[in-house]
């Protein structure tokens, strides 16, 4: 649900909050967190006991003045229902047309610690896990691995480093089951130098998992914008970036997503890249100074590199296009306790990067912060796990259609 026009989301958000008074009562629905714990079930509740109480038709004994009364009643209560399911079904983003599933890859980033990154990731995997897909969770956080925590793990026998040194020859011989459905492939941070690999075992690692026999391979990364964590999130199919409404989570998700698109330029034709042998050094040269020069040189935006390219490389411009418009990564707005916060945040971020970067950030939705999530984190019980049809879960539901 991606609402631009603050003053329609505002009058929207008004009739939910109207609709829920009637439903639910104003001490209810008056409450900060009323809207973002809806849930269609709530609703459904709701409506069954005022519609026993107010549906002419199960009042029969009742005074004509009650009647009438309960019948006016009655036509708002029902209004409401259509209003709150209304809201909740614009939640949930339509899905494409059934086709045969592909593998799919799916990179979480975010430049900033203490969002709830690995508690989504362990919760969205947990979810597709329970729909009867197969899923592997990957610990890619390399400096600071935690997802088996979130997964219910307190130790990981054997982790993501031992591949890197070869101790396990196959990356699915990492692979261990969870108790809440996917399998988890665990990182180890407590090792020096484990945030410090080559190029190359990067490169493998990245083939040995669109190897990985799964629907879907989740990689949790770290907070960080190292080429590592860039090229891990570039190599996804689908690319999130999970942010909160706090100013300094949401400019770094923005950096994120720029030094992504940056890294990718820089790669466009290097040896993991299928036009390598399309390899042109004064382009190469060009996209370097452009993007990380510190003399002067650097571009100050992507429109204005790509008018460069137009001037020196014109050849080569399409090439360049289709890898900026190719990159549209995903945001996600996590920890939300009012959603009027949310929609001047996605719209900056969405028209700074359009602006900026020549990019299409695509809204994925957002997640409200509730106490359970934070109880969950402390019993290692992931949320989806211990309530299946709760808000968080209905969430997931949403955003796991358009993965």
């Amino acid at each position: 649900m991606i609402y631009l026009n603050q003053n329609l989301y505002s009058q929207k958000l008004s009739q939910v909050r109207i609709a829920g008074i009637y439903l639910f009562g104003p001490q209810r629905a008056l409450q900060s967190d009323f809207i973002n714990k809806l849930s269609l079930e709530a609703i459904k509740n709701a409506f069954r006991e005022k519609a026993r109480r107010y549906h002419p038709d199960l009042q029969p004994h009742e005074p004509p003045d009650q009647v009438k009364r309960n019948q006016q009643w009655f036509i708002k209560v029902k209004d409401s229902y259509e209003v709150l399911k209304d809201f909740l079904a614009c939640q949930t983003i339509v899905p494409a047309p059934a086709t045969v599933r592909q593998k799919k890859i799916i990179a979480v980033g975010g430049a900033k610690g203490g969002i709830g990154k690995s508690t989504f990731t362990a919760n969205l995997g947990v979810f597709l896990a329970a729909q009867g897909h197969r899923t592997v969770m990957v610990d890619l956080d390399l400096g600071g691995a935690n997802l088996h925590l979130y997964l219910g793990k307190t130790y990981v026998k054997n982790s993501i480093n031992d591949y890197f040194t070869r101790t396990v020859p196959n990356l699915t011989d990492l692979m261990i089951p969870t108790r809440f459905g996917p399998h988890l492939i665990g990182g180890d941070s407590s090792k020096l130098g484990s945030a410090n690999i080559s190029f190359w075992s990067k490169m493998k690692l990245i083939k040995s998992l669109r190897d990985m026999d799964a629907d879907y391979v989740i990689m949790d990364l770290g907070s960080n914008t190292s080429f590592n964590m860039l090229d891990f999130f570039l190599a996804a199919d689908a690319h999130l970036v999970v942010t909160t409404c706090e100013p300094a989570a949401y400019l770094e998700a923005y950096n994120f997503i720029k030094v992504g698109l940056l890294r990718r330029l820089n790669r466009l034709f290097g040896e993991e890249s299928a036009d390598a042998g399309k390899k042109n050094l004064a382009l190469q040269e060009l996209l370097h100074e452009a993007t990380t020069s510190p003399n002067g040189s650097k571009a100050k935006n992507i429109p204005d590199l790509l008018q460069r390219v137009k001037e020196k490389h014109p050849d080569y411009l399409p090439a360049l296009k289709q890898a900026v418009g190719n990159y549209q990564p995903f945001l996600i707005v996590n920890k939300v306790t009012d959603l009027e916060d949310v929609a001047p945040i996605v719209k900056r971020i969405q028209d700074v990067s359009k602006k900026m970067l020549a990019i299409r950030v695509r809204y994925l939705g957002t997640l409200p912060y509730l106490e359970e999530i934070k109880r969950s984190t402390l019993d290692l019980v992931p949320e989806v796990a211990r309530n299946s049809r709760g808000p968080l879960a209905q969430r997931m539901a949403a955003l796991s259609r358009v993965l």
